[in-house]
Protein backbone atom coordinates (compact mmCIF):
# COMPACT_ATOMS: atom_id res chain seq x y z
CA UNK A 1 0.00 0.00 0.00
CA UNK A 2 1.34 3.68 -0.97
CA UNK A 3 1.41 6.31 1.26
CA UNK A 4 -1.00 8.16 -0.29
CA UNK A 5 -3.45 5.49 -0.29
CA UNK A 6 -2.53 4.79 3.80
CA UNK A 7 -3.15 8.85 4.36
CA UNK A 8 -6.36 8.67 2.91
CA UNK A 9 -7.40 5.53 4.55
CA UNK A 10 -6.47 6.92 7.72
CA UNK A 11 -8.11 10.35 7.04
CA UNK A 12 -11.21 8.73 6.27
CA UNK A 13 -11.35 6.65 8.98
CA UNK A 14 -10.88 9.14 11.21
CA UNK A 15 -13.80 11.34 10.07
CA UNK A 16 -16.09 8.41 9.82
CA UNK A 17 -15.45 6.92 12.97
CA UNK A 18 -17.75 9.03 15.16
CA UNK A 19 -20.38 8.86 12.15
CA UNK A 20 -19.88 4.76 12.17
CA UNK A 21 -20.12 4.52 16.14
CA UNK A 22 -23.17 6.73 15.81
CA UNK A 23 -24.86 4.33 13.46
CA UNK A 24 -23.87 1.18 15.67
CA UNK A 25 -26.33 2.49 18.91
CA UNK A 26 -28.98 3.11 15.99
CA UNK A 27 -28.67 0.10 14.36
CA UNK A 28 -28.60 -1.54 17.91
CA UNK A 29 -32.03 0.34 19.11
CA UNK A 30 -33.37 -0.77 15.99
CA UNK A 31 -32.60 -4.67 16.70
CA UNK A 32 -34.38 -4.07 19.79
CA UNK A 33 -37.41 -2.85 18.91
CA UNK A 34 -37.79 -5.33 16.50
CA UNK A 35 -36.59 -8.18 18.71
CA UNK A 36 -39.70 -10.31 20.16
CA UNK A 37 -37.71 -13.59 20.15
CA UNK A 38 -36.59 -15.38 24.02
CA UNK A 39 -34.25 -17.34 25.05
CA UNK A 40 -36.80 -20.89 24.85
CA UNK A 41 -37.48 -20.04 21.08
CA UNK A 42 -33.43 -20.28 20.42
CA UNK A 43 -33.75 -23.77 20.84
CA UNK A 44 -34.94 -24.92 23.88
CA UNK A 45 -33.87 -28.48 23.47
CA UNK A 46 -30.20 -26.86 23.18
CA UNK A 47 -30.03 -25.39 26.32
CA UNK A 48 -30.71 -29.16 28.22
CA UNK A 49 -27.23 -30.22 26.89
CA UNK A 50 -25.30 -30.88 30.42
CA UNK A 51 -22.01 -32.55 31.13
CA UNK A 52 -24.02 -34.39 33.81
CA UNK A 53 -21.26 -35.64 35.96
CA UNK A 54 -20.29 -32.39 36.44
CA UNK A 55 -20.91 -31.34 40.35
CA UNK A 56 -23.57 -28.28 39.84
CA UNK A 57 -23.85 -27.10 43.43
CA UNK A 58 -27.21 -25.24 44.43
CA UNK A 59 -26.92 -21.58 44.49
CA UNK A 60 -28.61 -18.39 44.72
CA UNK A 61 -27.94 -16.17 41.40
CA UNK A 62 -25.57 -13.73 42.59
CA UNK A 63 -27.42 -10.57 42.41
CA UNK A 64 -26.46 -7.72 40.09
CA UNK A 65 -25.53 -3.67 41.04
CA UNK A 66 -27.93 -1.45 38.73
CA UNK A 67 -24.24 -0.36 37.30
CA UNK A 68 -24.03 -3.81 35.68
CA UNK A 69 -28.00 -4.70 35.43
CA UNK A 70 -28.37 -3.54 31.78
CA UNK A 71 -26.27 -4.47 28.42
CA UNK A 72 -23.06 -3.52 27.89
CA UNK A 73 -23.59 -0.24 25.19
CA UNK A 74 -21.93 -0.34 21.83
CA UNK A 75 -18.58 1.34 22.97
CA UNK A 76 -17.18 3.92 20.96
CA UNK A 77 -14.10 3.52 22.43
CA UNK A 78 -14.13 -0.17 21.59
CA UNK A 79 -14.85 0.45 17.98
CA UNK A 80 -11.79 3.20 18.20
CA UNK A 81 -9.78 0.75 20.08
CA UNK A 82 -10.31 -2.12 17.55
CA UNK A 83 -9.99 0.35 14.21
CA UNK A 84 -7.00 1.54 15.64
CA UNK A 85 -5.22 -1.36 16.04
CA UNK A 86 -6.36 -2.78 12.80
CA UNK A 87 -5.02 0.30 10.96
CA UNK A 88 -1.59 0.11 13.06
CA UNK A 89 -1.57 -3.47 11.70
CA UNK A 90 -1.89 -2.31 8.45
CA UNK A 91 0.79 0.12 8.86
CA UNK A 92 3.65 -1.92 10.57
CA UNK A 93 2.73 -4.99 8.36
CA UNK A 94 3.48 -2.91 5.14
CA UNK A 95 6.94 -1.19 5.53
CA UNK A 96 9.82 -2.02 4.64
CA UNK A 97 11.11 -3.28 8.58
CA UNK A 98 8.17 -5.72 8.89
CA UNK A 99 8.80 -9.88 8.93
CA UNK A 100 5.60 -10.45 8.54
CA UNK A 101 4.58 -13.04 5.80
CA UNK A 102 2.46 -11.88 2.85
CA UNK A 103 -1.26 -13.58 3.03
CA UNK A 104 0.21 -15.69 -0.46
CA UNK A 105 3.33 -16.50 1.56
CA UNK A 106 0.71 -18.11 4.35
CA UNK A 107 -1.31 -19.48 2.16
CA UNK A 108 1.98 -21.70 0.33
CA UNK A 109 3.17 -22.79 3.89
CA UNK A 110 -0.29 -23.72 4.60
CA UNK A 111 -0.97 -25.77 1.77
CA UNK A 112 2.59 -27.29 1.59
CA UNK A 113 2.14 -28.43 5.50
CA UNK A 114 -1.49 -29.69 4.27
CA UNK A 115 -0.73 -31.93 1.13
CA UNK A 116 0.29 -35.63 1.47
CA UNK A 117 1.84 -37.89 -0.66
CA UNK A 118 1.94 -40.15 1.83
CA UNK A 119 -2.11 -40.00 1.68
CA UNK A 120 -3.16 -38.22 -1.26
CA UNK A 121 -6.77 -36.67 -0.90
CA UNK A 122 -9.18 -39.06 -2.43
CA UNK A 123 -12.37 -39.10 -4.28
CA UNK A 124 -15.82 -38.84 -2.55
CA UNK A 125 -17.30 -42.28 -2.25
CA UNK A 126 -14.16 -44.02 -0.78
CA UNK A 127 -13.16 -44.27 3.16
CA UNK A 128 -12.45 -40.97 4.77
CA UNK A 129 -8.45 -40.18 5.48
CA UNK A 130 -9.59 -39.86 9.14
CA UNK A 131 -10.40 -43.59 9.17
CA UNK A 132 -6.63 -44.81 8.59
CA UNK A 133 -3.93 -44.70 11.52
CA UNK A 134 -1.43 -43.20 9.31
CA UNK A 135 -2.84 -40.22 8.00
CA UNK A 136 -3.91 -39.17 11.54
CA UNK A 137 -0.04 -39.67 12.65
CA UNK A 138 0.68 -37.64 9.62
CA UNK A 139 -1.89 -34.84 10.62
CA UNK A 140 -0.77 -34.90 14.12
CA UNK A 141 2.68 -34.06 12.73
CA UNK A 142 1.80 -31.29 10.47
CA UNK A 143 -0.11 -29.70 12.96
CA UNK A 144 2.13 -30.16 15.99
CA UNK A 145 -0.66 -31.51 18.78
CA UNK A 146 -1.23 -35.40 19.22
CA UNK A 147 -4.86 -36.73 19.79
CA UNK A 148 -4.93 -38.32 23.44
CA UNK A 149 -7.58 -41.00 23.67
CA UNK A 150 -10.15 -41.82 26.76
CA UNK A 151 -11.49 -37.80 26.77
CA UNK A 152 -15.28 -37.26 27.14
CA UNK A 153 -16.43 -34.38 24.55
CA UNK A 154 -19.76 -32.93 24.62
CA UNK A 155 -20.87 -29.69 22.69
CA UNK A 156 -22.12 -26.90 24.64
CA UNK A 157 -24.88 -25.25 22.01
CA UNK A 158 -25.55 -21.73 22.81
CA UNK A 159 -25.04 -19.30 25.28
CA UNK A 160 -27.00 -21.18 28.19
CA UNK A 161 -25.90 -24.62 27.92
CA UNK A 162 -22.43 -23.43 27.72
CA UNK A 163 -22.69 -21.62 31.19
CA UNK A 164 -24.64 -23.63 33.07
CA UNK A 165 -21.85 -25.63 32.43
CA UNK A 166 -19.31 -22.79 33.28
CA UNK A 167 -20.93 -21.50 36.25
CA UNK A 168 -21.32 -24.98 37.66
CA UNK A 169 -17.27 -25.81 37.49
CA UNK A 170 -16.52 -22.69 39.32
CA UNK A 171 -19.19 -23.00 42.00
CA UNK A 172 -17.44 -26.72 42.63
CA UNK A 173 -13.92 -25.99 41.75
CA UNK A 174 -12.10 -27.34 44.90
CA UNK A 175 -8.47 -26.26 44.36
CA UNK A 176 -8.01 -24.23 40.46
CA UNK A 177 -9.59 -22.19 37.71
CA UNK A 178 -7.98 -20.66 34.94
CA UNK A 179 -9.63 -18.61 32.85
CA UNK A 180 -8.98 -17.28 29.47
CA UNK A 181 -10.97 -14.82 27.62
CA UNK A 182 -11.16 -11.72 24.84
CA UNK A 183 -12.80 -9.95 27.49
CA UNK A 184 -15.03 -9.58 30.31
CA UNK A 185 -18.10 -7.56 29.84
CA UNK A 186 -19.20 -5.02 31.85
CA UNK A 187 -22.98 -6.87 32.09
CA UNK A 188 -24.77 -8.97 34.14
CA UNK A 189 -22.60 -12.32 33.46
CA UNK A 190 -18.69 -10.35 33.31
CA UNK A 191 -20.12 -8.78 37.44
CA UNK A 192 -21.91 -12.66 37.99
CA UNK A 193 -18.87 -14.26 36.82
CA UNK A 194 -16.15 -12.02 38.51
CA UNK A 195 -18.00 -12.24 41.98
CA UNK A 196 -17.99 -16.34 41.65
CA UNK A 197 -14.60 -16.21 40.92
CA UNK A 198 -13.86 -13.66 43.78
CA UNK A 199 -15.69 -16.06 46.01
CA UNK A 200 -13.29 -18.47 44.75
CA UNK A 201 -10.03 -16.45 45.48
CA UNK A 202 -11.88 -15.84 48.91
CA UNK A 203 -11.81 -19.75 49.40
CA UNK A 204 -8.42 -19.87 49.14
CA UNK A 205 -8.44 -21.48 45.72
CA UNK A 206 -5.81 -20.39 43.02
CA UNK A 207 -7.61 -18.42 40.65
CA UNK A 208 -5.79 -17.25 37.66
CA UNK A 209 -7.79 -14.84 34.97
CA UNK A 210 -6.07 -13.75 31.42
CA UNK A 211 -7.76 -11.35 29.06
CA UNK A 212 -6.31 -8.64 26.10
CA UNK A 213 -4.88 -5.33 27.18
CA UNK A 214 -6.06 -3.66 24.99
CA UNK A 215 -9.64 -4.96 24.61
CA UNK A 216 -10.15 -4.28 28.04
CA UNK A 217 -10.11 -0.43 27.27
CA UNK A 218 -13.51 -1.24 25.12
CA UNK A 219 -15.23 -3.99 27.33
CA UNK A 220 -14.96 -5.21 30.78
CA UNK A 221 -12.57 -2.40 32.63
CA UNK A 222 -14.62 -2.50 35.67
CA UNK A 223 -15.37 -5.99 36.30
CA UNK A 224 -11.48 -6.68 35.46
CA UNK A 225 -10.52 -4.15 38.03
CA UNK A 226 -12.96 -5.72 40.38
CA UNK A 227 -10.92 -8.96 40.67
CA UNK A 228 -7.77 -7.44 40.79
CA UNK A 229 -8.72 -5.79 43.37
CA UNK A 230 -10.42 -8.73 45.34
CA UNK A 231 -6.57 -10.39 44.78
CA UNK A 232 -7.54 -12.04 41.76
CA UNK A 233 -4.06 -12.39 39.77
CA UNK A 234 -5.22 -11.03 36.09
CA UNK A 235 -3.02 -11.07 33.30
CA UNK A 236 -3.41 -8.45 30.80
CA UNK A 237 -1.93 -10.37 28.10
CA UNK A 238 -0.09 -7.53 25.73
CA UNK A 239 2.22 -9.78 23.44
CA UNK A 240 5.14 -8.77 21.31
CA UNK A 241 3.53 -7.07 18.43
CA UNK A 242 1.70 -4.26 19.82
CA UNK A 243 -1.01 -5.32 16.63
CA UNK A 244 -1.57 -8.76 18.31
CA UNK A 245 -5.05 -9.55 20.08
CA UNK A 246 -5.02 -12.47 22.76
CA UNK A 247 -8.22 -14.01 21.81
CA UNK A 248 -7.97 -17.29 23.78
CA UNK A 249 -11.40 -18.75 25.03
CA UNK A 250 -10.47 -21.44 27.83
CA UNK A 251 -11.31 -22.07 31.14
CA UNK A 252 -10.39 -24.86 33.35
CA UNK A 253 -11.24 -26.38 36.54
CA UNK A 254 -9.11 -28.47 39.02
CA UNK A 255 -7.34 -29.30 36.04
CA UNK A 256 -10.18 -32.11 35.39
CA UNK A 257 -12.46 -30.40 33.34
CA UNK A 258 -12.07 -27.84 30.33
CA UNK A 259 -13.95 -25.68 28.23
CA UNK A 260 -13.80 -23.95 25.06
CA UNK A 261 -14.90 -22.21 21.82
CA UNK A 262 -15.69 -18.77 20.68
CA UNK A 263 -18.22 -17.45 23.89
CA UNK A 264 -16.74 -14.34 26.37
CA UNK A 265 -17.87 -13.28 29.44
CA UNK A 266 -20.73 -11.37 28.30
CA UNK A 267 -24.78 -11.41 28.11
CA UNK A 268 -25.01 -11.55 24.00
CA UNK A 269 -22.61 -14.99 24.50
CA UNK A 270 -24.86 -16.14 28.11
CA UNK A 271 -28.00 -14.85 27.35
CA UNK A 272 -28.57 -13.68 31.13
CA UNK A 273 -29.39 -10.36 30.06
CA UNK A 274 -30.36 -8.04 27.38
CA UNK A 275 -32.47 -8.79 24.29
CA UNK A 276 -29.16 -9.01 21.83
CA UNK A 277 -28.83 -12.97 22.20
CA UNK A 278 -26.15 -14.38 20.11
CA UNK A 279 -25.46 -18.00 18.20
CA UNK A 280 -22.34 -19.69 19.81
CA UNK A 281 -20.53 -23.18 20.62
CA UNK A 282 -18.70 -24.22 23.24
CA UNK A 283 -17.12 -28.24 23.96
CA UNK A 284 -16.69 -29.19 27.33
CA UNK A 285 -14.12 -31.95 27.73
CA UNK A 286 -12.34 -34.01 30.80
CA UNK A 287 -9.59 -36.37 30.31
CA UNK A 288 -5.92 -36.02 29.37
CA UNK A 289 -6.49 -33.20 26.74
CA UNK A 290 -7.25 -31.12 29.67
CA UNK A 291 -3.31 -31.19 30.95
CA UNK A 292 -2.82 -30.22 27.05
CA UNK A 293 -5.07 -27.39 26.96
CA UNK A 294 -3.19 -26.24 30.66
CA UNK A 295 -0.06 -26.52 29.38
CA UNK A 296 -0.19 -24.10 26.45
CA UNK A 297 -2.15 -21.65 28.54
CA UNK A 298 0.81 -21.76 31.16
CA UNK A 299 3.19 -21.19 28.20
CA UNK A 300 2.11 -17.73 27.91
CA UNK A 301 1.22 -17.13 31.21
CA UNK A 302 4.91 -18.24 32.80
CA UNK A 303 6.44 -16.18 30.11
CA UNK A 304 4.99 -12.97 31.97
CA UNK A 305 4.68 -14.26 35.43
CA UNK A 306 7.60 -12.99 36.75
CA UNK A 307 7.50 -9.33 35.45
CA UNK A 308 3.45 -8.95 37.01
CA UNK A 309 4.52 -10.19 40.76
CA UNK A 310 2.47 -13.49 39.56
CA UNK A 311 3.14 -17.30 40.64
CA UNK A 312 4.08 -19.61 37.67
CA UNK A 313 1.47 -22.42 36.53
CA UNK A 314 2.73 -25.96 37.66
CA UNK A 315 2.11 -27.74 34.16
CA UNK A 316 3.21 -31.03 35.11
CA UNK A 317 1.78 -33.87 34.38
CA UNK A 318 -1.48 -34.60 36.19
CA UNK A 319 -1.85 -38.36 35.63
CA UNK A 320 -4.41 -39.86 38.41
CA UNK A 321 -6.79 -37.04 38.87
CA UNK A 322 -10.09 -38.29 38.64
CA UNK A 323 -11.01 -37.63 35.02
CA UNK A 324 -14.53 -38.28 33.18
CA UNK A 325 -13.28 -40.10 30.67
CA UNK A 326 -14.90 -41.47 27.49
CA UNK A 327 -13.94 -42.49 23.23
CA UNK A 328 -12.93 -39.12 22.18
CA UNK A 329 -9.34 -38.67 20.92
CA UNK A 330 -8.49 -34.69 21.83
CA UNK A 331 -5.68 -32.43 20.58
CA UNK A 332 -5.69 -28.97 21.36
CA UNK A 333 -3.90 -26.83 19.07
CA UNK A 334 -2.82 -23.24 20.16
CA UNK A 335 -1.73 -20.57 17.19
CA UNK A 336 0.66 -17.30 17.64
CA UNK A 337 0.95 -15.51 14.50
CA UNK A 338 2.81 -14.71 12.02
CA UNK A 339 5.25 -17.02 11.66
CA UNK A 340 3.65 -20.81 12.38
CA UNK A 341 0.08 -21.48 11.42
CA UNK A 342 -0.76 -24.78 12.93
CA UNK A 343 -4.93 -24.37 13.31
CA UNK A 344 -4.81 -22.72 9.93
CA UNK A 345 -3.44 -26.21 8.73
CA UNK A 346 -5.50 -28.63 11.03
CA UNK A 347 -8.07 -26.71 9.20
CA UNK A 348 -7.15 -27.74 5.50
CA UNK A 349 -5.13 -30.76 6.10
CA UNK A 350 -8.65 -32.22 7.19
CA UNK A 351 -10.65 -30.53 3.93
CA UNK A 352 -8.12 -33.07 2.26
CA UNK A 353 -8.70 -35.80 4.33
CA UNK A 354 -13.03 -35.04 3.49
CA UNK A 355 -14.43 -38.12 0.97
CA UNK A 356 -18.07 -37.13 2.07
CA UNK A 357 -18.94 -33.86 3.18
CA UNK A 358 -16.99 -30.31 4.74
CA UNK A 359 -19.49 -28.77 7.34
CA UNK A 360 -17.87 -24.91 8.04
CA UNK A 361 -19.74 -22.70 10.64
CA UNK A 362 -17.79 -19.68 10.70
CA UNK A 363 -18.80 -16.30 11.90
CA UNK A 364 -16.45 -14.45 9.54
CA UNK A 365 -16.16 -16.23 6.62
CA UNK A 366 -12.55 -13.89 4.37
CA UNK A 367 -10.85 -16.78 3.10
CA UNK A 368 -7.69 -16.69 2.84
CA UNK A 369 -6.23 -18.22 -0.77
CA UNK A 370 -5.41 -21.52 1.12
CA UNK A 371 -9.20 -21.67 2.00
CA UNK A 372 -10.70 -21.05 -1.46
CA UNK A 373 -8.63 -23.46 -3.02
CA UNK A 374 -8.77 -26.15 -0.48
CA UNK A 375 -13.09 -25.85 -1.15
CA UNK A 376 -12.78 -25.76 -4.60
CA UNK A 377 -10.77 -28.71 -4.87
CA UNK A 378 -12.86 -30.77 -2.64
CA UNK A 379 -15.66 -29.71 -5.04
CA UNK A 380 -13.58 -30.79 -7.77
CA UNK A 381 -13.20 -34.44 -5.80
CA UNK A 382 -16.86 -34.40 -5.68
CA UNK A 383 -16.98 -33.48 -1.41
CA UNK A 384 -20.52 -31.98 -0.26
CA UNK A 385 -19.07 -28.29 1.07
CA UNK A 386 -21.74 -26.86 3.23
CA UNK A 387 -20.78 -22.99 4.63
CA UNK A 388 -22.94 -21.18 7.21
CA UNK A 389 -21.97 -17.32 7.49
CA UNK A 390 -23.12 -14.02 8.71
CA UNK A 391 -25.65 -12.26 6.63
CA UNK A 392 -25.07 -8.71 6.30
CA UNK A 393 -28.47 -8.37 8.96
CA UNK A 394 -26.85 -10.73 11.25
CA UNK A 395 -23.45 -9.27 11.39
CA UNK A 396 -22.64 -8.16 14.61
CA UNK A 397 -22.45 -3.47 14.44
CA UNK A 398 -18.67 -4.18 14.41
CA UNK A 399 -18.13 -6.80 11.65
CA UNK A 400 -20.45 -4.78 9.31
CA UNK A 401 -17.11 -3.47 7.43
CA UNK A 402 -16.50 -6.63 6.40
CA UNK A 403 -19.39 -7.84 4.29
CA UNK A 404 -18.67 -6.67 1.27
CA UNK A 405 -15.41 -9.11 1.56
CA UNK A 406 -17.08 -11.58 2.98
CA UNK A 407 -19.53 -12.13 0.30
CA UNK A 408 -17.31 -11.04 -2.55
CA UNK A 409 -15.01 -14.26 -1.31
CA UNK A 410 -18.06 -16.61 -1.25
CA UNK A 411 -19.07 -15.95 -4.51
CA UNK A 412 -16.37 -17.99 -6.79
CA UNK A 413 -17.15 -20.80 -4.05
CA UNK A 414 -21.17 -21.02 -4.74
CA UNK A 415 -20.26 -21.48 -8.02
CA UNK A 416 -17.93 -24.32 -7.60
CA UNK A 417 -21.06 -26.27 -6.23
CA UNK A 418 -20.53 -25.47 -2.73
CA UNK A 419 -23.79 -24.91 -0.48
CA UNK A 420 -23.35 -20.95 0.79
CA UNK A 421 -26.28 -20.36 3.34
CA UNK A 422 -26.25 -16.91 5.09
CA UNK A 423 -27.65 -16.68 8.59
CA UNK A 424 -30.96 -14.44 9.11
CA UNK A 425 -30.23 -13.18 12.20
CA UNK A 426 -32.61 -10.50 13.09
CA UNK A 427 -35.23 -11.72 10.66
CA UNK A 428 -35.69 -14.77 13.63
CA UNK A 429 -34.19 -15.32 16.58
CA UNK A 430 -30.89 -16.21 17.40
CA UNK A 431 -29.10 -13.06 16.28
CA UNK A 432 -25.76 -12.89 15.39
CA UNK A 433 -23.99 -15.82 14.32
CA UNK A 434 -20.40 -16.05 16.14
CA UNK A 435 -19.66 -20.21 16.23
CA UNK A 436 -16.48 -20.96 14.97
CA UNK A 437 -16.58 -24.63 14.17
CA UNK A 438 -16.22 -27.64 10.93
CA UNK A 439 -16.87 -30.99 10.86
CA UNK A 440 -15.42 -33.79 8.18
CA UNK A 441 -17.32 -36.84 7.30
CA UNK A 442 -18.64 -37.34 11.10
CA UNK A 443 -15.00 -38.30 12.44
CA UNK A 444 -13.69 -34.96 12.62
CA UNK A 445 -14.59 -31.70 14.13
CA UNK A 446 -12.66 -28.57 14.61
CA UNK A 447 -13.88 -26.20 17.37
CA UNK A 448 -12.32 -23.28 18.75
CA UNK A 449 -12.08 -19.12 18.71
CA UNK A 450 -10.23 -19.39 15.45
CA UNK A 451 -12.04 -16.60 12.81
CA UNK A 452 -11.62 -17.88 8.64
CA UNK A 453 -10.57 -14.51 8.13
CA UNK A 454 -6.74 -12.70 7.63
CA UNK A 455 -6.87 -10.95 11.08
CA UNK A 456 -7.55 -14.37 12.64
CA UNK A 457 -4.81 -15.70 11.08
CA UNK A 458 -2.18 -12.76 10.92
CA UNK A 459 -2.47 -11.47 14.42
CA UNK A 460 -4.89 -13.12 16.86
CA UNK A 461 -3.95 -15.66 18.77
CA UNK A 462 -6.30 -18.61 19.47
CA UNK A 463 -6.78 -21.99 20.78
CA UNK A 464 -9.14 -24.78 19.01
CA UNK A 465 -9.82 -28.59 19.53
CA UNK A 466 -9.83 -30.68 17.26
CA UNK A 467 -11.84 -34.41 17.69
CA UNK A 468 -12.16 -37.39 16.37
CA UNK A 469 -15.32 -39.38 17.75
CA UNK A 470 -18.67 -39.87 15.88
CA UNK A 471 -20.96 -39.38 18.38
CA UNK A 472 -19.85 -36.34 19.53
CA UNK A 473 -19.35 -34.70 16.04
CA UNK A 474 -22.89 -36.63 15.26
CA UNK A 475 -23.98 -34.04 17.95
CA UNK A 476 -22.39 -30.93 16.16
CA UNK A 477 -23.53 -32.07 12.83
CA UNK A 478 -27.01 -32.10 14.38
CA UNK A 479 -26.78 -28.19 15.60
CA UNK A 480 -25.15 -27.39 11.78
CA UNK A 481 -28.93 -28.71 10.52
CA UNK A 482 -30.04 -26.88 13.11
CA UNK A 483 -28.38 -23.84 12.18
CA UNK A 484 -29.55 -24.27 8.94
CA UNK A 485 -32.98 -24.08 9.71
CA UNK A 486 -32.25 -20.45 10.70
CA UNK A 487 -30.60 -19.21 7.32
CA UNK A 488 -31.39 -18.60 3.57
CA UNK A 489 -28.94 -20.62 0.86
CA UNK A 490 -27.33 -18.32 -1.85
CA UNK A 491 -28.91 -18.83 -5.08
CA UNK A 492 -27.33 -16.78 -7.25
CA UNK A 493 -24.74 -13.77 -7.67
CA UNK A 494 -27.20 -11.33 -6.72
CA UNK A 495 -27.74 -12.85 -3.30
CA UNK A 496 -24.06 -11.92 -2.52
CA UNK A 497 -24.61 -8.60 -3.20
CA UNK A 498 -22.65 -6.45 -0.92
CA UNK A 499 -23.68 -2.90 -2.01
CA UNK A 500 -20.63 -1.06 -1.23
CA UNK A 501 -20.13 1.23 1.58
CA UNK A 502 -17.13 3.68 1.98
CA UNK A 503 -16.53 1.78 4.95
CA UNK A 504 -16.63 -1.61 3.86
CA UNK A 505 -14.32 -0.24 0.49
CA UNK A 506 -11.75 0.68 3.07
CA UNK A 507 -11.55 -2.70 4.43
CA UNK A 508 -12.08 -4.74 1.06
CA UNK A 509 -9.33 -2.55 -0.26
CA UNK A 510 -6.67 -2.18 2.35
CA UNK A 511 -7.15 -5.22 4.24
CA UNK A 512 -8.04 -7.87 1.98
CA UNK A 513 -6.23 -7.79 -1.22
CA UNK A 514 -5.51 -10.67 -1.42
CA UNK A 515 -8.97 -11.54 -2.60
CA UNK A 516 -8.26 -10.12 -5.80
CA UNK A 517 -6.22 -13.10 -7.11
CA UNK A 518 -7.28 -16.07 -8.67
CA UNK A 519 -7.50 -19.27 -7.52
CA UNK A 520 -5.58 -22.07 -9.45
CA UNK A 521 -7.52 -24.88 -11.52
CA UNK A 522 -8.18 -27.35 -8.87
CA UNK A 523 -7.42 -30.19 -10.51
CA UNK A 524 -3.54 -29.24 -10.54
CA UNK A 525 -2.80 -28.64 -7.42
CA UNK A 526 -2.84 -31.93 -5.43
CA UNK A 527 -2.11 -35.80 -6.89
CA UNK A 528 -5.81 -37.54 -6.11
CA UNK A 529 -6.07 -41.83 -5.93
CA UNK A 530 -8.24 -43.26 -8.97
Amino acid sequence: MTNKKLAVALLVSCVMLPGFSSAQTSRQADILERYTGSVSALGADAGTIKASPIPNPLAQPVAVPQAFSGAEPVSYSGTAVTLWYALGAQITDNGPWTNTPAFEAISDRVMAASKSRAYPARRAGQPSLFTDPGFVAEYEQATGARFTANNSARFLINGPASFEVKDALIRSAKKSLLVSSWAFYDDTTGYQAAQMLIAKKREGLDVKVMVDKKVKVGHGKKVVEMMKKAGIEVLEVQEGRANDIWHVKVMIADDQYAVAGGQNFGDVYSHKGGSILWRDTDVVFSGPAVLDAKRLLAGTWNAYARKNGFKTIDARNTAGLPYEGGSARVAVVMQNPPQSSPILVSIIKAMYAATRNINIENAYFVSLPVVTQAVLDARARGVEVNILTNSKESIDPEGVVIVEAMYKCLIPLAQAGANIHLYNGWRSPGDTLHSKFMTVDGEFADIGSYNLHPRGERYDTEVNVNILDRAAVAQLDAAFAKDLQKSRKVKSAADLDGKPTAMGSIANNFFYAQLDGAPQAAQNIIPMEE
